[in-house]
């Protein structure tokens, strides 16, 4: 069984969306049969009681959240904002955990899991130091802000940047560090892979979804609501969900009050029944974007702080959001005529792109299998119209481009086309590698080719890859020998299979060796790479 430590803090300025993904995970890795220990700082509004109600929490020290030089929490910005939640420095707070670890006995662990604005490399390196060397663990970093250096074995981002999201912790991280970047990774409950595929596109507006996340610090819940009194629109029903934590609980009650078709909700273990009953979404950026995208709700933004702003901004640039701007601009006037802009759009049906392909909702399971190691055995499936989005995000993995035949990017336009016909192709096989829980974690194509122009004799060609989560594990060939027997079962018995690699593609020749391939040729693609020919033939082609 493997131990795990959380290192995570909430409180009104940092919010609860750090802790609320950490317990996320830390459900899944339970489940998974892992032994999960949070490490909390106690803060005003924080969630150590809401944890304890599940794991075993460790409390650090309680300091000043504020410099004694600093009176105001709100005079600072950036860097300085973040350091201040702290209390202390990260050399002092690494060793209030390792203390805390001695104490408790915890000397062997597996994976320390970090997710704190306030903490860098400084923390890690301190962490790493306290350990025995023969029983150092490894670190996993959650972050978005991209703005320090890591020691990490593994960093989690879920946020989306457009093209920049692969790109943005390249100097911050050594090369061995594995890198989930963007809302494939998302660590969102279970209840949201199984949601993704069945709720249809909203067609019409009669429910509307405010949340602007479990604390609220600036009362934008009220904004919305007086937008909604202003307006006078009694057939649109509204959700309105707030935390425990809430500070302005006794206004938004009034005002909910005053609104026959608003029910308000307190702390809701999920916002995923919300989700799919709503039309339209009002509240923060943040955690409950992926939320909203995996299940396709279109959604009115507000940004809460400053990191949020550039995330809301690419996804506004893309259409995935209508982006208000941040807190201290956004008016009730402001929300009134988003609002009225979003009934006019559904009533004339030019509805934006939610971004539901964004996220399959699959990441927390993708994490836990980086962390924990896969749940065997794997098995295949027929691809279907779901996983297009899906294939095009294996196929533009960074590390598959460089070891592809094509560097160049596959394009969502081309990639659509390809994908529809090839779901029609009778001559081509496309197979989703999952785990025992559904859990897509590779694909399988095979293509049904004339040998030459002239024969009438045919070979099949074999390609397929591995999500990021599931490599390194010795998974590809089992998956290469279970995708040859899901071929005979389509094609029959007597067939030539062909792979075609690039040579510095050494895990990918090692597996067509394991499984039975035997080396062609060599063949030229240009003139700096070579491609390596191996070919398989079943006893029936022999």
């Amino acid at each position: 069984m493997k131990s795990i430590i959380i290192r995570v803090d909430s409180s009104l300025s940092i919010g609860s969306g750090h802790v609320m993904r950490c317990r996320t995970l830390a459900k899944q890795l339970q489940n998974s049969g892992a032994e999960i220990y949070f490490l909390c700082r106690p803060k005003k509004a924080d969630l150590i009681s809401f944890l304890k109600l599940d794991f075993t929490v460790l409390v650090l020290p309680e300091y000043s959240t504020v410099s004694p030089a600093v009176s105001d929490e709100t005079s600072l910005i950036g860097r300085d904002l973040y350091v201040s939640w702290l209390g202390c420095s990260e050399e002092q707070d690494a060793s209030d955990c390792s203390e805390l670890l001695n104490q408790s006995g915890l000397l062997d662990i597996d994976w320390i899991i970090v997710d704190h604005y306030s903490l860098g490399a400084e923390w890690e390196s301190a962490m790493i130091n306290s350990f025995d060397p023969s029983k150092v663990p490894k670190i996993m970093v959650i972050d978005d802000l991209a703005d320090r250096v890591h020691l990490a074995d593994c960093l989690l981002d879920q946020s989306y940047f457009g093209l920049q999201t692969q790109h943005r912790y390249r100097d911050l991280v050594n090369v061995q560090c594995r890198q989930f970047l963007g809302p494939h990774f998302a660590l969102l409950s279970p209840e949201y892979p199984c949601l993704h595929p069945l709720i249809p596109d909203r067609r019409s507006l009669n429910r509307v979804l405010i949340f602007f996340g479990g604390s609220d610090p600036l009362n934008l819940t009220t904004r919305a609501l007086k937008a909604f009194l202003e307006l006078g629109l009694p057939h649109i029903f509204l959700d309105v969900v707030i935390g425990s934590q809430s500070p302005f609980k006794e206004e938004i009650v009034k005002l909910v009050s005053r609104l026959s078709s608003a029910t308000l909700h307190h702390s809701l273990p999920s916002l995923a029944g919300l989700i799919c009953r709503a039309d339209l979404a009002i509240g923060s950026s943040g955690s409950t974007s992926w939320e909203r995208a995996c299940l396709g709700l279109p959604s009115l933004v507000v940004t809460c702080a400053d990191n949020q702003v550039p995330i809301a901004e690419s996804m506004n640039d893309e259409g995935l959001i209508h982006y208000l701007g941040p807190a201290e601009t956004v008016t009730v006037n402001i929300l009134k005529e988003a609002i009225k802009k979003s009934v006019l759009a559904f009533s004339h049906g030019s509805l934006p792109d939610s971004g539901r392909w964004l996220t399959d909702g699959w990441g927390t399971l993708r994490v836990s299998t980086f962390l924990l190691g896969p749940q065997l055995p794997l098995s295949l499936r027929p691809a279907t119209i779901n996983d297009e989005a899906l294939i095009l995000r294996w196929s533009n993995d960074p590390q598959v481009r460089s070891l592809s035949l094509s560097t160049d990017l596959i394009s969502s336009s081309d990639h659509h086309d390809w994908f529809i016909s090839s779901l029609k192709n009778p001559n081509r096989l496309l197979f989703i590698a999952i785990d025992p829980t559904g859990c897509p974690l590779g694909q399988m194509r095979f293509d049904r080719v004339k040998v030459s122009h002239t024969s009438s004799n045919y070979h099949v060609l074999i390609s397929f890859s591995l999500d990021r989560c599931a490599r390194g594990f010795g998974l590809a060939s089992d998956f290469v020998i279970h995708g040859l027997e899901a071929l005979q079962s389509k094609w029959g018995s007597s067939l030539q299979v062909i792979a075609e690699v690039l040579e510095e593609n050494l895990p990918s020749q090692a597996t067509f060796a394991r499984v039975g391939f035997t080396k062609d040729i060599t063949l030229h693609q240009n003139l700096s790479r070579k491609v390596t020919r191996w070919v398989w033939r079943s006893s029936d082609s022999c």
